[in-house]
C-alpha cells in the first residue's frame, strides 16, 4: 500500500474482475480504508449485509437502464427528498466508495427502501440464497459446508485455515462448537492448528468441553492436547466445562485428571 505496509484481503464474493481491480488500487492508496476493509471481509454479517444491497441495487439500476417509468419517477422523488438528496450528490462525486459508506447505514437503506416500495419480489430469492450461502470460510465450517471448505482449500494456496473472522475465532474452533466432525478432520487433516483456535489462547479442548461435544474433548485428550491450559480469561477446559453445565465433557476431563 502507499504507506509501505501491506494486508491480505479476500476478494468479495460477487464481485468482477474490474471492479476488484479498481478497488485494490483505490486500497492501495488509501490504506486506513484498506484496514477497515480487511475488517469487514472478516465479518460474514457485514459482507452478507453488503450482497444483499448490491442485489438489490443491481436489480434498480437494470429496471433504470431499460426506461421503467414506475422506478425513475419513485428515483426522482427520492433524489429530491430533503433527507436523502445528499446521499446521491455524494454517490455522483464519490462512485464506489461513497456508495459503500452509505451501504453500511442500515437506517438509511431502509429508510430508501420503504420509499421504494420494499424489497421487489423479484429480489427475494436471490436475497434468501444469500442468506443461506456461507460468506465467510469460518462460517461455511460452522455451517458443516465441506464442499465449500473443499473448494476454499483448492482454489486458494494462500487462504489460511488458522485465520481468524470479525470475532476472533478459527475454523476449526466454529467446527467443534457446531460439532461438525467431519469438517473437524478435515481441518485437521490440512494441518489446523488445535492448539489455539481463538484470539483468546483457547484450544480445541477449550471449545469441545464447553461446547460438550464429548467425542471431539475424547479425541482431542488422546492427541495429547494440554488438558488444562488456561485461556486470557484464566480458564482451562474443565472450568467452561463446569460453567456450561456439560456433565458428559467434565466426567471425561476429570477422568483425564484435569483441573479446573
Amino acid at each position: 500500500m502507499s504507506d509501505g505496509t501491506s494486508i491480505r484481503i479476500a476478494r468479495t464474493p460477487g464481485m468482477g474482475d474490474k471492479e476488484w481491480q479498481d478497488t485494490k488500487k483505490y486500497l492501495e492508496a488509501n490504506p486506513e480504508e484498506a484496514r477497515r476493509m480487511e475488517q469487514f471481509s472478516r465479518d460474514a454479517k457485514a459482507v452478507r449485509a453488503w450482497m444483499q444491497t448490491q442485489a438489490i441495487t443491481e436489480y434498480y439500476n437494470t429496471r433504470l437502464s431499460s426506461g421503467d417509468e414506475v422506478v425513475t419517477g419513485k428515483f426522482n422523488a427520492l433524489e429530491k427528498n430533503p433527507d436523502l438528496a445528499h446521499i446521491f450528490e455524494d454517490i455522483k462525486r464519490g462512485g464506489n466508495p461513497a456508495a459503500m459508506q452509505h451501504y453500511h447505514n442500515e437506517p438509511l437503506m431502509l429508510k430508501i427502501s420503504r420509499a421504494m416500495g420494499g424489497v421487489p419480489e423479484e429480489v427475494k430469492t436471490v436475497l434468501q440464497d444469500i442468506q443461506n450461502k456461507p460468506i465467510t470460510l469460518q462460517e461455511a465450517c460452522f455451517k458443516g459446508d465441506l464442499k465449500t471448505l473443499e473448494d476454499y482449500l483448492q482454489a486458494s494456496s494462500t487462504t489460511s485455515i488458522d485465520e481468524k473472522d470479525a470475532k476472533g475465532i478459527s475454523c476449526l474452533g466454529y467446527a467443534i462448537g457446531a460439532n461438525r466432525t467431519h469438517v473437524v478432520k478435515k481441518l485437521l487433516e490440512s494441518k489446523a492448528s488445535a492448539t489455539e483456535v481463538d484470539n483468546s489462547g483457547g484450544n480445541a479442548l477449550h471449545y469441545a468441553a464447553a461446547y460438550g461435544r464429548k467425542e471431539l474433548c475424547d479425541y482431542f485428550l488422546k492427541a495429547k492436547l494440554d488438558m488444562n491450559k488456561q485461556n486470557t480469561q484464566g480458564q482451562t477446559p474443565l472450568a467452561l466445562a463446569q460453567k456450561n453445565k456439560m456433565k458428559d465433557t467434565m466426567e471425561l476431563l476429570q477422568k483425564a485428571g484435569a483441573t479446573a
